[in-house]
């Protein structure tokens, strides 16, 4: 493994470290990569046939372009620009070293197409073409100190030619370390895990997710898209914002105290047998109710456009509101929240899209100081309603 060039990349503020590595190295690395990340993008199977091409190239020597890698923590404190700059020789040590938390940002398809080469020459026992692949050289770039966002914006514009990722997928990458953080008492529950959120603090990441998404992307509807070109037009609305601050913590701790706030004022609500409904309720308490994906995204989209109209500054900003949240009387403001989410499932040709853009609404006018329904859950339900049925009529 030889260093070849190192250079700041000042869009997203990041070392960008260029070496020369044999590939049998390179595999090596890859191995802990992809068992050590379960959020690691699995292979194209539509590409099988550009990717066989590719595993005959890479016998007779084929160059290929950089692998580029990132480490998926903080690493400012390690990799700082003074080591980077005087003790370049430092470097292969620490990035071995760490290489159980790199993810792959571009070339996972071709790393998997060299696996697949050294597994099929150790099965063929053709030692000759082995050793010749083993000892040839490919480059890799890596990037360090780099920003959760910042990894975004590269894993954005370098697979825009591709196969695209899902944003969801992307996100799920950068903040799969907040599984092993303390949340202060959240817990976010895996789709692997296989449960429904049961207690106060639980959500499910995939939800959280979503919402995180509608608030960056400014939309309610859920990640059923792959326009790269409007993902970095997202990123390019967040570089108004504090670049510093963990802003996909500020959304969970902000969700979570929404929540807490309302099932509190919900005053220990249940639905009861006496509601007309079509079917099931949307919620059976309020707990049931505020843990859907639903209202994550609808929360989302309405602080994103909250934001874009200047009606709040940041996320947090709608911390300093929810003591101030108004429920005028919880049994009739629940009962009526769950039969307008019923009438709206009775309408709805798409019903988990028009209940997000229901949330959407009842959320911004909650929280939009201009509105009539500001700070007052009962008005803003009623006024999202209205709104939603002009939208939709």
């Amino acid at each position: 493994m030889k260093l070849l060039h190192r250079q700041y990349d000042k869009k997203v503020k990041a070392f960008n470290l260029l070496f020369e590595i044999y590939m049998e190295e390179y595999l090596s690395i890859a191995e802990n990569i992809l068992k050590s990340n379960a959020f690691q993008r699995r292979r194209v199977k539509s590409s099988s046939t550009v990717y066989s091409l590719l595993k005959e190239d890479l016998k007779t020597g084929c160059i290929i372009p950089p692998i580029v890698l990132a480490l998926s923590k903080n690493t400012k404190g390690i990799f700082d620009s003074k080591l980077i700059e005087e003790h370049p020789e430092k470097l292969e040590s620490l990035i071995k070293e760490h290489q159980r938390n790199l993810i792959i940002l571009d070339g996972l398809q071709r790393t998997y197409t060299i696996r697949d080469l050294f597994n099929s020459l150790r099965s063929s026992k053709d030692e000759t073409t082995l050793e010749q692949i083993s000892k040839f050289p490919i480059r890799v770039e890596v990037y360090v100190g780099i920003d959760k966002l910042g990894i975004l914006y590269r894993m954005l514009t370098l697979n825009s030619g591709q196969t695209p990722m899902s944003l969801r997928h992307q996100i799920e990458i950068l903040y799969s370390d907040y599984l092993e953080d303390d949340l202060g008492g959240i817990k976010l529950l895996l789709e692997a895990d296989d449960k429904t959120p049961q207690k106060k603090g639980e959500y499910k990441f995939k939800d959280v997710i979503e919402g995180f998404n509608s608030y960056i992307d400014r939309d309610f509807l859920t990640i059923d898209r792959n326009d790269i070109l409007e993902n970095i037009k997202t990123l390019e609305k967040l570089s108004k914002e504090n670049q510093e601050t963990d802003l996909f913590k500020e959304f969970l701790f902000t969700y979570d105290n929404l929540v807490s706030e309302l099932i509190t004022k919900s005053n220990k609500w249940k639905c009861g047998e006496g509601l007309s409904l079509s079917g099931q309720p949307f919620g059976k308490n309020a707990q049931k109710i505020f843990t859907k994906s639903q209202v994550m995204t609808g929360l989302g989209s309405a602080i994103g456009k909250l934001v874009d109209f200047e009606r709040i500054k940041e996320i947090k900003d709608i911390n300093n509101l929810l003591n101030e949240i108004t429920v005028d009387n919880p049994e009739d403001t629940f009962n009526n929240l769950i039969l307008k989410l019923d009438k709206i499932r009775t309408v709805a040709k798409k019903i988990g899209n028009d209940q997000r853009m229901f949330f959407h609404f009842l959320f911004r006018e909650l929280f939009n100081k201009k509105s009539e329904a500001y700070l007052n859950f009962s008005k803003a339900i009623d006024e999202a309603y209205l709104t939603y049925q002009s939208k939709t009529q």
